[in-house]
Parts: structure tokens; C-alpha cells; sequence
């Protein structure tokens, strides 16, 4: 093709690549993205240990404590709540904070689930001698279980400080509470 003042054009030159600028302009979002990726998998990672680490100190304590109160002798005689299974709460998913637990405060469940132990009742007659030593194995003939055991327990709360990354990138919470419940049975000295 002939242009003006005779010159020859070529109209199949392709348009000009990208130059470097533009290509390193590119590689630096994706390097930032990519470190900003970095920095929430670490920030969430260190986050989880701080929280899992506040809960075994905190079991720990708790049933130290809880340990001491049965070996002390003085206790009053708490019923524990047999969990039947847990209500997802109003988000319906379950292992959130809002879930609740659907409980039996009936006594008489940890009688219920002692009886069914053994194959037949005839089975308990076995183990009447060893009886007056072990108030577990007289709870079969008991109405109160929780009385021939004690239960008693011990239940503590702790706070962990979010991080300011993991508020700013993933849970926007200042703390995260840990909670902890221990019961411990009165076994005539066996703990």
C-alpha cells in the first residue's frame, strides 16, 4: 500500500508489546498480593497456637484445681448434664460460638448408662464384695449416682489478645475468650 508522498506503509506491523515498566508494574501486585497471603496464613497460624496454648494452660490449671477440691474433702454435690447432642444455633452451622447444648439434667442418666455396662444385672452380683470399697460399683443399686460419686467442678474463663494482623485481615474481635469445665467423681480417694 502506497501512503501520501509515495511512501510504501506496512499494515500488517503489529501493535508494540508492552514495555518492561508495564510487565515489572504487574509482577509488583502480584509480589505485594502474594507477601499479603504470606502474612495472613502466618498472622492466622500464630493466632491459633496463642489460642491453643491458653487453652492447655488453662485445662491444666483447672484441673489442678479442681484435683485439689476433690482430694480436700469439701465439696457440694453437683449434678452434671449429660449432653444429648448440640443445637447449631441461629446460623446453622455447627462448632460456632452461638451453638447450645441440648442436655439432660436428669440424674438418673448416669445411673442408666452404669446399669447398661454389664450384660445382665445378675453380672453386678460379681462384684458386691469389692463393693463397700468402691462407690462406683455400688451406684447400680443407687438412685442418686451423683451422690455415691460427688461429682464436683471447676470451670474458668481466659481472654487471648487478637493480633493486629489477624484483626485487620481475618477476625476483627480485640479478644478471643477460652473456656474451660472440668468434673471431677469422688472415688473414695481414687482420682
Amino acid at each position: 500500500m502506497v501512503g501520501e508522498g509515495g511512501y510504501a506503509v506496512d499494515t500488517n506491523r503489529h501493535q508494540p508489546s508492552p514495555g518492561p515498566a508495564r510487565r515489572s508494574g504487574q509482577a509488583f501486585v502480584e509480589l505485594i498480593l502474594g507477601i499479603i497471603v504470606i502474612i495472613m496464613i502466618l498472622a492466622g497460624g500464630i493466632q491459633y497456637l496463642r489460642v491453643a496454648n491458653a487453652h492447655r494452660g488453662l485445662t491444666t490449671t483447672v484441673r489442678g484445681e479442681v484435683g485439689e477440691r476433690a482430694l480436700s474433702g469439701i465439696f457440694t454435690n453437683e449434678t452434671p448434664s449429660y449432653i444429648q447432642t448440640w443445637d447449631d444455633g441461629g446460623d446453622d452451622i455447627r462448632h460456632t460460638d452461638d451453638d447450645t447444648p441440648d442436655t439432660i439434667e436428669d440424674p438418673l442418666t448416669l445411673y442408666t448408662i452404669a446399669d447398661h455396662s454389664v450384660r445382665d444385672d445378675a453380672d453386678w452380683v460379681q462384684l458386691d464384695r469389692l463393693a463397700r470399697d468402691n462407690p462406683m460399683l455400688r451406684m447400680h443399686e443407687s438412685g442418686t449416682p451423683t451422690t455415691e460419686l460427688g461429682f464436683i467442678s471447676v470451670a474458668r474463663p481466659d481472654t487471648v489478645d487478637v493480633d493486629p494482623a489477624v484483626r485487620e485481615f481475618i477476625y476483627d474481635v480485640p479478644i478471643v475468650t477460652v473456656e474451660h469445665t472440668v468434673w471431677f467423681p469422688l472415688l473414695g480417694g481414687l482420682y
